[in-house]
C-alpha cells in the first residue's frame, strides 16, 4: 500500500465570482504547508484559476473515500503582506462581497514591463507655511486619528498637505497613500508634486496602467523603494510596507466609490480602514464636505475631527435667469452675459470652462407628431444623438445610423436639451476662430487622452473646455478667466435624497474652477436654496437645513442605506422574486422599530442590456446591521445587488 504524502489540507479564496449562497473558500491538499498570502493556481470544474491561501492546517483522515484535489501549482509566495489581508477581508464583511472577488482587485497581472521610465529632474521648491497652517501639521503628524479637514483654497490645501507628507516621510522614512476620485486628475497632480518631491519616489496607480508598469510600480511599493503613491481607489490595494498617512481629495466626489462592479467598495471607508490596520492619521479634504461628513463638525460623539480652513476671497459667482434670456428673444443655450465673458477672455487670452453634464448633443429626441422618445432597445434609457444621424446608448453602446425620422410615423425627430456636442456647435458659430476641446466620457476614452488634454490646456493650446464632471476636478489653472454651468436645472432635477448638496458641491467646486475669474450658473429656478447657498458660499446653513431635512427623512448620516437590487430577463419573474422578497425582510424585521423598509420599486433606469430591474431600499438607524438581516442578504443569489452604502438610491 503506498504511503500517503499528503500533509496539509489548504483553503483557497478564487479569484473570481461565486455565489453568496456558497462559501467562499474551496478546501484542497499539498504537500507543504502554505503561507496564507501565498499565490496559486487551483482546478475549478474543468478550468484552472488563480486563489489566494486563507487558512493552512494539517491534515485529518477524512471518512468515506471523499477526496480533495490537489493544488496544481505555487505562483509565488509571500505575494500578498498581512495588511492587504486584512483589508481585503474587511471589504468583503462590510460590503457582503465574496472574497475572492475582493482579492481579484489587490492581485496585479505579472508582466514584465518594456523599457523604463525616465524621469525629467525638476528643481526641488521649498514648502513654506504660515502659523496656523503649521499647527495643523503639527497636530496630525502627532496623531493616529481621523481627520476632515475643510479647506476652499487649492493653495492652502497643497501647502498643508505637502508640508504634512514632508514631515511624515522626514520623521518615519515610510510610505504616503495620497487618493484621488479619478484619472483625469493625475497628470495636473503629479506634475504639481513632482516640484516638491523626487520624481523617483513617487508612483501613480491606476487601472488604465499597462500592466507591465502597473506590476513594476506594485513591486516598487512592496519593497519600500516607493514613498508616495498617488492614485484613484485601486491604490489603496498596493503592499504598503510602512504607511504613515492616508489622504483622500476631493472627498466630496463620488467617484471614490465603486458603483458599477463588484465589490461596490467605498475609497473613503476602506481607506479609513487601511489606516486604522497601520495605526497612521487618515484626512478626508473638500471645499464642499458631503453632509455626513460635515456632521462632524459640531458632533462630539463621533471619531473624526473636523478642521476648517477656509480663506475669505472668493471668485464671484453670479446667477443667470434663463428665463429672462427667453422673454428677451435669446434662444441659446448660452446666457448674453456668458458671450460676453468668453469673448472678453478670449480677447484677453484667457482660457474659459463649460460644464454640461450629458455628453452628446441633446438629452434626448422625440418624435414631432406623436411625441415617441428615441430609445435603446436594450435599456430603458433614451438615446443620446451624437450627430445629425447617429444615435447611441450610453449604458450598453447600442448605436444605430438611421434614425432621422421617427420608426412609429415617420416624422421628422426633435432634439431636447443640452449635450457637450450642442455647446460646441453653438460656440463655433460664435467664435470661429476659438480653440474648442470636449472632455467627456467618449474623447477622454483613449489611453493617453487626459494626459493630453491637461498638458494641451496647460499650455494654452486650448481656448474653451467642454466637459462633463469631470471638468470639475483638479482644473486650477491661473489662466482660467471664466467658468459656467450651462444647466443647473438638469442638477437640480435629479430624483436623489441628496440632489441639494450635489447641486451645492457642484457650483462651489466650479467657482473655484474660477481662479481670479467668475462663476456664471445658468438656470431656470435661481430662487434654488441650494443656488442661493452656493452664491453667497453660505456653507453652515446650507449644511444646518440639509442635516435638519436628513433627520425629518430618516437619511443619512441619521440611518445606514442599504439598496437591494433585482435584474433577470423576464419582467414578471423580476416583479415575483422581489415582491417575494419583500415580504421575507418585512416580516424578517418586523419587530425591529429601527428599520425601515421600501416597498419594491423600477429605478431611474429600470432596463439594462436586456435585464429587467427592480429594487428595495433599506433604512437602518444606527451604523450596524442586525445579524438576521446580515445572514439574510448574504444568503441571496448572484441574481441580487446588495449595495452598503449606495450614491444613489434612485
Amino acid at each position: 500500500m503506498q504511503k500517503d504524502i499528503t500533509k496539509y489540507l489548504i483553503s483557497v479564496a478564487p479569484l473570481t465570482r461565486i455565489a453568496l449562497t456558497r462559501d467562499q473558500s474551496f478546501f484542497y491538499i499539498y504537500e507543504t504547508e502554505l503561507s496564507v498570502d501565498t499565490l496559486v493556481e487551483i482546478p475549478i470544474g474543468r478550468r484552472l484559476v488563480e486563489g489566494i491561501v486563507t487558512k493552512c492546517s494539517a491534515d485529518f483522515p477524512r471518512e468515506s473515500n471523499f477526496q480533495l484535489k490537489r493544488i496544481s501549482r505555487i505562483l509565488e509566495k509571500d505575494f500578498l503582506t498581512t495588511e492587504q489581508l486584512k483589508l481585503a477581508e474587511f471589504i468583503s464583511s462590510y460590503y457582503l462581497s465574496p472574497i475572492g472577488v475582493v482579492l481579484k482587485h489587490f492581485i496585479p497581472k505579472r508582466v514584465q514591463m518594456r523599457g523604463s521610465i525616465v524621469h525629467k529632474k525638476i528643481k526641488q521648491k521649498n514648502i513654506i507655511t504660515n502659523e496656523e497652517q503649521a499647527k495643523i501639521i503639527d497636530t496630525i503628524s502627532t496623531s493616529t486619528d481621523k481627520y476632515f479637514l475643510h479647506i476652499t483654497n487649492p493653495s492652502d490645501k497643497f501647502t498643508i498637505l505637502f508640508a504634512l507628507v514632508q514631515k511624515i516621510l522626514k520623521e518615519t522614512d515610510g510610505q504616503v497613500l495620497y487618493l484621488l476620485p479619478e484619472l483625469m486628475q493625475t497628470p495636473y497632480f503629479t506634475a504639481f508634486l513632482y516640484h516638491f518631491f523626487p520624481a523617483d519616489q513617487i508612483a501613480v496607480m491606476h487601472s488604465k496602467l499597462g500592466k507591465g508598469e502597473f506590476y513594476k510600480k506594485w513591486r516598487d511599493i512592496k519593497s519600500g523603494k516607493i514613498k508616495i503613491i498617488i492614485g484613484t481607489r485601486i491604490a489603496s490595494f498596493a503592499p504598503f510596507q510602512n504607511l504613515q498617512l492616508v489622504v483622500v481629495d476631493e472627498a466630496h466626489d463620488m467617484s471614490h466609490k465603486q458603483w458599477d462592479h463588484n465589490p461596490l467598495f467605498d475609497a473613503r471607508i476602506s481607506s479609513a480602514q487601511l489606516a486604522s490596520i497601520f495605526i497612521c492619521p487618515h484626512i478626508l479634504t473638500s471645499a464642499t464636505p458631503r453632509v455626513i461628513d460635515y456632521y462632524h463638525k459640531d458632533n462630539a460623539e463621533t471619531d473624526t475631527k473636523f478642521i476648517s480652513y477656509i480663506q475669505d476671497k472668493k471668485p464671484a459667482i453670479e446667477v443667470v435667469d434663463m428665463k429672462k434670456e427667453r422673454w428677451d428673444k435669446n434662444k441659446s443655450p448660452l446666457s448674453r452675459e456668458l458671450m460676453n465673458r468668453i469673448r472678453y477672455a478670449l480677447k484677453d487670452k484667457k482660457q474659459t470652462l463649460l460644464f454640461v453634464n450629458r455628453q452628446g448633443s441633446s438629452a434626448f429626441s422625440v418624435c414631432s407628431k406623436c411625441r415617441t422618445v428615441a430609445k435603446c432597445p436594450e435599456c430603458s434609457r433614451a438615446l443620446m444623438n451624437t450627430t445629425e444621424k447617429i444615435y447611441k446608448c450610453n449604458h450598453c453602446n447600442y448605436t444605430i445610423k438611421t434614425y432621422a425620422k421617427c420608426t412609429e410615423c415617420k416624422a421628422p425627430m426633435e432634439h431636447i436639451g443640452i449635450g457637450t456636442q450642442k455647446i460646441q456647435k453653438e460656440l463655433n458659430k460664435l467664435f470661429p476662430k476659438a480653440r474648442i476641446t470636449i472632455a467627456d466620457g467618449s474623447t477622454m476614452r483613449k489611453a493617453g487622452a487626459h494626459n493630453k488634454l491637461y498638458k494641451d490646456f496647460n499650455d494654452k493650446k486650448i481656448d474653451i473646455v467642454i466637459g462633463t464632471q469631470m471638468i470639475t476636478k483638479g482644473w486650477n489653472s491661473g489662466n482660467i478667466a471664466v467658468s459656467a454651468i450651462i444647466d443647473m436645472d438638469h442638477l437640480l432635477s435629479l430624483p436623489e435624497y441628496n440632489v441639494n448638496e450635489k447641486a451645492f458641491s457642484f457650483i462651489v467646486q466650479m467657482a473655484l474652477r474660477a481662479g481670479t475669474g467668475k462663476l456664471i450658473v445658468q438656470t431656470f429656478q435661481p430662487e434654488d436654496t441650494s443656488v442661493e447657498y452656493a452664491r453667497k458660499y453660505d456653507f453652515d446653513e446650507f449644511y444646518d437645513e440639509e442635516l435638519a431635512l436628513r433627520k425629518i427623512l430618516s437619511y443619512p448620516p441619521y440611518t445606514k442605506l442599504i439598496k437591494l437590487l433585482y435584474q433577470d430577463v423576464t419582467k414578471e419573474s423580476v416583479e415575483k422574486i422581489v415582491e417575494e422578497t419583500y415580504e421575507k425582510i418585512v416580516n424578517l424585521c418586523t419587530d425591529d422599530t429601527n428599520i425601515i423598509i421600501s416597498e419594491p420599486h423600477d429605478p431611474l433606469i429600470n432596463k439594462v442590456r436586456t435585464k429587467y430591474r427592480k429594487q428595495i431600499i433599506i433604512k437602518i438607524k444606527g451604523n450596524k446591521i442586525p445579524i438576521p438581516l446580515h445572514d439574510f442578504l448574504i444568503s441571496q443569489n448572484t441574481k441580487w445587488t446588495v449595495d452598503i452604502d449606495p450614491v444613489n438610491t434612485a
